[in-house]
């Protein structure tokens, strides 16, 4: 394999592993973006447990 050939894969394999990490970035971004549940408070949380008793 000339050194040409081995530079061409290297590259490949670079740049193939540079899409992943940015496509696995992008996925993560996009599920940080999305709305998230409210947080209860503890005080919340009691009266709803007083409710149900």
């Amino acid at each position: 394999m000339s050194n040409l050939e081995q530079f061409k894969n290297n590259y490949q394999q670079h740049i193939e592993n540079l899409a992943k990490s940015k496509t696995e970035w992008i996925k993560d971004f996009v599920e940080a973006q999305k709305p998230k549940k409210p947080i209860k408070t503890v005080g919340e949380m009691y009266n709803e447990m007083k409710k149900i008793k």
